[in-house]
Order: structure tokens, then sequence, then C-alpha cells
């Protein structure tokens, strides 16, 4: 059975790098950070209606800083530089951030400093924006 546009397991969510968000579930609920990346699935093809057809790459998680640290043991390892003496990474423990689901976070407004779902309204040139769903501000990424 097709797919039809606009459906939930077709929307894409609307976080980008650098906005401000809010995790809901897990360990971390209720800490804000950015966004420092955006890890999204590979493009795949999918047999649907008897068609190969190739489904789009969807976002599946973000990585936010200081949310979701996890601590990596790392030994010490010698690095090769240009025909000149080989360098030793140090070891140690290093504090590493890991991914979160985005179906967890959710976008925080930055002029009304609010958790809000994304709107879509359209300039007068015809552009697409995101927008507040509460003070109908446009969202800007890195704001």
């Amino acid at each position: 059975m097709a797919q039809l546009k606009g459906t939930p397991s077709n929307r894409v969510p609307e976080i980008r790098t650098g906005d401000t968000v809010v995790v809901l579930h897990g360990k971390d609920a209720g800490k804000r950070g950015k966004v420092d990346r955006v890890l999204r699935n590979r493009a795949t093809e999918d047999k649907i209606g008897g068609f190969w057809r190739r489904t789009s790459s969807r976002p599946i998680s973000v990585v936010i800083s200081g949310v979701n640290i996890a601590k990596r043991h790392t030994k010490p390892r010698q690095k090769m530089q240009n025909d000149r003496a080989p360098q030793v990474q140090q070891g140690g423990i290093v504090d590493k951030p890991m991914p979160v689901d985005v179906s967890n976070v959710m976008l925080v407004c930055p002029r009304c400093d609010r958790v809000t779902r994304v709107k879509h309204e359209r300039l007068g040139s015809g552009q697409s924006v995101r927008v507040c769903g509460h003070c109908r501000e446009q969202l800007e990424p890195g704001e």
C-alpha cells in the first residue's frame, strides 16, 4: 500500500542545526541545549505498490551539546605526521555527546522562550518559512 504525502511517517521533523531544543524523555529530560548535528537515515529503495521507489532520508536523531554525555575510554595511540617523528595521541577518559532520537526533543522558540510545534507560512516572495506556533514569529536556526 502506497504512503500518502503528508502522513506522519513521511513528515520531516523541523529541527535543524543551531536550534535550541528541550529533551522530553530519558535521563536528561528537561535539559536544554543547542543542536550540534542532525543525523539522517540514508535514502533507501522500497517496493511500494509493485514499484521500486526511492524513499527520502529523514532525520532520526540529533546531537545536542551538553546532553546525553557518554564517557569513552581511549588508549594512547601513535599518529604519523608526514615523514616526521610519530606523534602520540593522549589516552584517557573523553566526554562525548551521544545522539538523542528526534522524537524525544522539542523546539524552543527564541522569541517567546516556550516549547513549541513548528508551523509553516509562505512569505510574499513564495518562500516557505518555519514559524512558532505560539507567537507566529519566524524561526531561524542559530538564534
